[in-house]
């Protein structure tokens, strides 16, 4: 059997064999996703600094979240389901539980690594009384990006900007109208397409359907980025690496 070189699940590109220490990965040189396998999962729960190496090799260069409504396995072709690490039960990573490669996309590596030296942290330092203010996991909002930090961290680790505390805006009535209203056009086109992608003569209702499904998609991600952000910053900043 012929090996073919695996595709980006998201931006259907093929990806970058690279090593940085003991750590292998394939990579996505649009949307910095990579693909490990079980034996690199394991380096990057010990070798934390070559993790952050190659996480801070690529840089996400797409305009716009890309959203992928199933993540297919690049080396089995088969849908990926979201895996929990027992170190950070918040952070979802897509994993093929065919071949056991798992999906970091842009940041999570890093999210990761982050919390693997939290948590070695706390056990090497003195046993202090836990309250259940500490329990909860914080996040820090990026005023210039709008991405999740962790309350720790002094820099946001996709645009590099230095972090101010802030809680993020909570959405007005106006937003979240308007985000149901993009999820209802969506919506409306999923079905319109789904209705008439195989009926003779139904191509000018698929193409409609299948407009109306971009829009909805493409409005929802805006929106939902837009209302992260802070006041006087444009939608979509040029991130400038980590």
């Amino acid at each position: 059997m012929l090996w073919r070189t695996p595709l980006c699940p998201k931006c259907e590109v093929p990806l970058i064999r690279d090593m940085k220490g003991a750590l292998v990965a394939d990579v996505c040189p649009k949307c910095a996703g990579m693909l490990l396998s079980r034996e690199s999962w394991k380096v990057v729960r010990e070798d934390w600094e070559s993790a952050l190496a190659l996480e801070n090799a690529y840089t996400d260069t797409n305009p716009m979240p890309i959203l992928a409504l199933e993540m297919l396995c690049p080396i089995c072709q088969v849908p990926m389901e979201q895996f929990y690490p027992q170190e950070a039960p918040n952070l979802p990573i897509d994993l093929c539980n065919q071949c056991g490669s798992l999906w970091f996309d842009d940041g999570e590596l890093g999210k990761l690594v982050d919390v693997f030296r939290s948590q070695r942290a706390r056990e090497t330092s003195p046993v202090e009384e836990e309250t259940e203010e500490n329990l909860t996991a914080e996040w820090v909002y990026c005023a210039n990006c709008g991405r999740e930090n962790f309350a720790d961290s002094d820099k946001c680790w996709a645009c590099g900007e230095p972090l101010v505390p802030e809680s993020p805006p909570l959405p007005t009535p106006l937003q979240t109208a308007a985000e149901i209203l993009s999820m209802a056009v969506g919506g409306a086109g999923a079905v319109l397409f789904g209705l008439f992608v195989t009926r003779p003569q139904g191509d000018k209702w698929a193409a409609i359907g299948l407009a109306l499904m971009i829009v909805g998609l493409t409005s929802l991600a805006a929106l939902r980025r837009l209302w992260r952000r802070g006041k006087g910053t444009t939608i979509f900043p040029t991130y400038s690496g980590h």
